[in-house]
């Protein structure tokens, strides 16, 4: 070793260096990043990254903060502006999708009546304080949205936390990954491949629901004249409809049980496999349509 036959003075000496340089080393492998740019107040805020977690935060500024630390192998964080669209790109070297050291961890303040459309990659996101529309597409990280406009959403291999005003529409798409939203409504879209999820909706005027290997509760009110459609392949759906909706309501099972918390019952299917329910409340105006592969179905129309 290269202490063996140092004095001890000398070999604190050696210490500190090495520690001094382990240490500079450590710091040479990131960098600091601190940008800001004008931005329209009521523009489009465009982010694309690759490894890493972004924080977005709305604030009252017409200006676009970009702060943060990225990894060794990130070449430069673009802020740029053009017409009514600021663009943030975390830039990697070219054919090196996702380098050992091409992470970067950012806090973005936007205009809070900004427009979003971010896209990444092994990257999670938060997002707060921002009304305007939000359009979002991750591979392998989780979203935590609060707040918001219209929510269009896609994901593979990440959790989806959407909260959002009762009057917003949302489209969400996952793969593999559970769902949680709270105050959706109006037009609401939902499909997923392996995942759970728990959907606290307001007022619908339509739903559709596509689930596969995944089991869902759902609580919501309907529109009058409102359609309401939910399909599950290997998974149980729950669902209460707040407010007794006037509804005509059809649902149907091909292994699995249907449960009403009010008459009237499920029967069984005359000719063939399954149970069926079916019957009307109030007006009858508003159409529910159920049904499962493989797995059990609960009503409850309060």
């Amino acid at each position: 070793m290269i202490f063996t036959n140092a004095s001890p003075s000398r070999r604190a000496c050696l210490a500190l260096v090495v520690a001094v340089f382990v240490a500079r080393a450590a710091g040479a492998s990131e960098h600091s990043i601190d940008q800001h740019q004008n931005a329209d107040p009521n523009g489009i805020v465009e982010i694309i990254d690759v490894a890493g977690s972004v924080l977005i935060s709305g604030w009252d500024q017409p200006q676009v903060a970009v702060t943060g630390q990225a990894g060794a192998e990130v070449q430069r964080v673009e802020l740029s502006s053009s017409g009514n669209r600021t663009t943030i790109r975390v830039v990697v070297p070219d054919g090196s999708h996702w380098p050992d050291n091409g992470w970067a961890k950012l806090s973005i303040h936007v205009p809070a009546h900004s427009s979003l459309n971010v896209s990444l990659v092994s990257a999670d996101l938060k997002l707060s304080g921002v009304s305007g529309a939000q359009q979002i597409r991750t591979v392998s990280g989780e979203i935590k949205s609060d707040g918001g406009g219209a929510a269009r959403i896609n994901t593979v291999s990440g959790d989806v936390h959407l909260s959002v005003p009762e009057a917003t529409a949302a489209e969400i798409e996952t793969m593999s990954g559970d769902v949680t939203v709270t105050g959706a409504g109006g037009d609401v879209s939902i499909t997923t491949v392996s995942g759970d999820g728990r959907l606290a909706l307001g007022a619908l005027r339509s739903f559709r629901l596509r689930t596969v290997s995944g089991d869902f509760t759902i609580g919501a009110a309907l529109d009058p004249g409102a359609n309401f459609e939910a399909e599950s392949i290997s998974g149980n759906l729950r669902i209460d409809f707040a407010g007794a909706p006037g509804m005509q309501l059809d649902a149907q099972t091909l292994s699995g049980d249907i449960r009403n918390c009010k008459a009237p019952e499920a029967v069984r299917v005359q000719h063939g496999p399954g149970t069926r329910l079916e019957f009307s409340n109030g007006d009858g105006k508003a159409q529910v349509h159920l049904s499962s592969n493989s797995g059990d179905l609960a009503v409850c129309v309060k």
